[in-house]
């Protein structure tokens, strides 16, 4: 419709020219001579209306040399059932046509998908043909969604329902806790918005697009508002803080002493909370209204907890760690609260493993702590399927892979991370680092006891989930578990209690036979079966 009302709009340009010209310069009938061009049609192609009483209107043009001579317009169900139809003879160059409700009872049309066809001649016999579709909607005003939702981390990425309240526009009465949301218009994510650029506008984002990052929402209840023909939203609090500031920002060495990146959210009078931060032995940093110092900025040369306006920079003294901080714009006291320590003390797989196949944090597989940060996991994993890290079994703090250096992990989102061939994996990741690998391993057995002596594995076969085995005669010797006929993997019992340690002891076969050896890599713990048939 939009590309229409340019070209009658340039058409109106072109008479305007053919009038301050003469004949001579200009061929006013070739500039004026052009098919007829239909600039709006109610109901718009796929568009919805509220089920009730509603008209039918399409607006023409057309050229000076050739004006509108006769037009038709057609209604029918989606089963190609005729419910009205109206011929009418135009003239000039714009002219309308409108079939009113009453003459095919719109009130009593059920839901459903109808169309609209329409036929336009000018005089000079030359035809334009359109076919559009609407749907008439049991929802209270027009949309162009029949629900909406919101989904992020507040609600552990579930689903929000929003109520259409206007014209395109749903609303919901939500704290979003200042962290990454989206909008989707059903519950399993068939199509969803993200506003990765926190401009106001959401886009497309289905398929694994990103979330809207931390920070674009602020903490505290919020009547959430958004229109599903502009794409465009607002968040406006429920309730209006007093504040002597018009935002506050941390700068410091761990930003340059710049960026948006830790934003705080006014969440009662006077005070402002960044609800996380990672602050490190030594950190130097400020407290700004903007983010830069373009504005006021607060230090605090004695670190006794109340800033100074153009202080000096404070200096964190804590332990590494995650923080909270508040800060009151009124009493210029500040504060830190303890949130977690950089490395976690349990990390979980989710995602769409061949293990479990479900995105439900609680169906999250539970990695081996085998360090300080550093996690691993064994599990089937299929190309095609991704998967993350949570620190626990919901959305808050999960862990992606970083698009820049895919062999490392970063927080709070970015890509899944995923493997190039199917296989049975030994999922390896260390916080310390920020590493992440993925190793596909093939099991072998070996040792003095196994035909191949410890020169040659004997094979294993993948038996299920986390499980591996073989059946082989064995001699009253030693055996071991080890990964792709190497040692860089390798398990054996240190205890000779059924549990396996990497690079554990060998295993001892108490007597020669005939043996169903199976080898359980189960997340919850490492075991073998060392059965005599």
């Amino acid at each position: 419709m939009k590309r229409t009302i340019k070209i009658f709009s340039l058409f109106i340009g072109l008479l305007a020219l053919v009038f301050s010209c003469t004949k001579d310069e200009i061929n006013v009938a070739a500039l004026t001579d052009f098919p007829p061009g239909i600039i709006s049609i109610f109901p718009a192609n796929n568009s919805k209306v509220v089920i009730g009483d509603f008209d039918i209107r399409v607006e023409f043009a057309d050229g000076l040399s050739s004006p509108l001579s006769t037009a038709t317009v057609t209604l029918s169900d989606d089963f190609g059932n005729q419910l009205a139809s109206e011929t009418k003879s135009l003239s000039g160059t714009t002219d309308s046509l409108v079939i009113p409700g009453s003459t095919f009872s719109a009130e009593l049309l059920g839901p459903g998908v109808y169309n609209i066809s329409i036929s336009v001649t000018d005089t000079k016999g030359q035809e334009t043909k359109r076919d559009t579709k609407f749907e008439i909607s049991l929802l209270p005003f027009a949309a162009n969604n029949n629900e909406m939702y919101l989904s992020g981390p507040f609600n552990a990425w579930g689903s929000t329902q929003m109520e259409l309240v206007a014209d395109y526009t749903w609303e919901a009465i939500v704290d979003l806790q200042g962290g990454e949301w989206k909008l989707k218009n059903t519950v399993d994510w068939m199509v969803d918005w993200g506003d990765p650029q926190c401009d106001g506008v959401v886009e497309v984002t289905s398929g694994g697009g990103p979330n809207t990052p931390a920070g674009c929402a602020p903490s505290g209840e919020v009547r959430f508002r958004f229109n599903d023909q502009t794409l465009a939203y607002t968040m406006s609090p429920l309730v209006e803080f007093a504040t002597n500031i018009s935002g506050l920002y941390l700068l410091g060495t761990f930003n340059e002493f710049s960026g948006d990146e830790y934003s705080f959210s006014l969440v009662a009078d006077n005070t402002w909370v960044l609800p996380e931060v990672l602050l490190k032995t030594g950190d130097k940093f400020k407290f700004a209204e903007y983010s830069s110092f373009m504005g006021r900025n607060w230090g605090d040369a004695e670190g006794d907890g109340v800033a100074e306006e153009f202080g000096d920079n404070i200096e964190f003294t804590e332990s590494d760690a995650i923080y909270k901080v508040v800060f009151n714009d009124k009493t210029l006291e500040y504060s830190f609260e303890f949130v977690r320590g950089l490395f976690p003390d349990q990390l979980f797989l989710v995602g769409g493993l061949a293990a479990h196949g479900a995105w439900t944090p609680g169906n999250a597989i539970p990695f081996m702590k085998v360090g300080d940060g550093v996690f691993e996991v064994y599990a089937p994993a299929e190309t095609g399927q991704g998967f993350k890290f949570l620190e626990v079994r919901d959305w808050a703090g999960d862990w992606g892979i970083d698009p820049a250096n895919p062999g490392f992990i970063i927080q709070e989102g970015e890509q899944d991370a995923m493997v190039s061939e199917n296989g049975f994996y030994q999922i390896r990741i260390d916080f310390n680092d920020k590493s992440a690998t993925f190793t596909k391993t093939e099991w072998g057995l070996i040792g003095d006891a196994t035909p191949g002596g410890w020169a040659d594995d004997t094979n294993m076969t993948f038996q299920n989930d986390f499980e591996w085995t073989i059946t082989l005669d064995l001699t009253a010797a030693k055996i071991k578990f080890r990964a792709n006929d190497g040692w860089d993997i390798n398990f054996g019992d240190d205890n000779a209690d059924g549990s396996l340690e990497a690079g554990g002891s060998d295993i001892s076969v108490p007597e020669a036979g005939n043996y169903t050896v199976t080898m359980k890599l189960y997340p919850e713990g490492y075991t073998y079966d060392l059965i005599k048939n």
